[in-house]
């Protein structure tokens, strides 16, 4: 993975913890925001400002809050957020949307999976749900290799919520018939092993 993530947790067990958890997950931890490829802050009374001082200094890397609802989040200036108490699993989740600037080529299609939204060369836009979006990317990353329910289920959805591969397979249903709606209805496969996007 190697990006370089900069840490501002006023709770010192808590940066510490998160440190060593994305340390063991391939993340690397930068000591100054300049050095950094993201900015993971927790919130507080000055979070909003802090963002907005970043970007007239003209950062446009990734800001992530920890303690803000996503929407929030976006409001005070940060590209993501997520609301506290939560799990490192949906952490992880979340850094991966964030990280993942640039566009992934699915078919005729760029996918921005933080906007949750594909376009085409013709200005046509299909409009994503959160999970579409994260199945689409993770199916990008995968390559030519199909990816079972069990994985998908454990990536996405983190096996929260009382999800089942039910789960999964109903959302790859609608998904399907989404993207045959728009001109994509060969894209997604399904396999012997699972899923698989044909990316050739």
């Amino acid at each position: 993975m190697g990006y370089r993530v900069f840490l501002q947790i006023p709770d010192q067990a808590l940066e510490r913890s998160l440190g060593e958890q994305l340390s063991a997950k391939g993340y690397s931890l930068s000591q100054d925001a300049e050095t950094a490829d993201l900015l993971l802050l927790d919130a507080d009374d000055a979070v909003e400002s802090a963002c907005a001082r970043l970007r007239r200094l003209g950062c446009a890397k990734p800001i992530m809050v920890l303690g803000l609802a996503a929407e929030t989040a976006r409001m005070a200036g940060a590209d993501h957020g997520l609301a506290k108490p939560f799990r490192f699993h949906d952490l992880l989740r979340c850094l991966e949307q964030v990280v993942v600037k640039d566009a992934i080529a699915v078919g005729p299609f760029l996918l921005d999976a933080n906007a949750r939204e594909m376009t085409d060369g013709n200005g046509r836009s299909l409009r994503l749900t959160e999970k579409e979006a994260a199945i689409l990317a993770y199916l990008a990353r995968a390559g030519d290799q199909a990816v079972g329910r069990e994985k998908l289920l454990g990536e996405v959805w983190g096996y929260a919520g009382g999800a089942t591969t039910h789960t999964v397979e109903t959302h790859i249903y609608r998904l399907r018939r989404k993207l045959s709606e728009n001109g994509g209805g060969d894209l997604l496969r399904t396999e012997d092993g699972g899923y698989r996007l044909a990316l050739d």
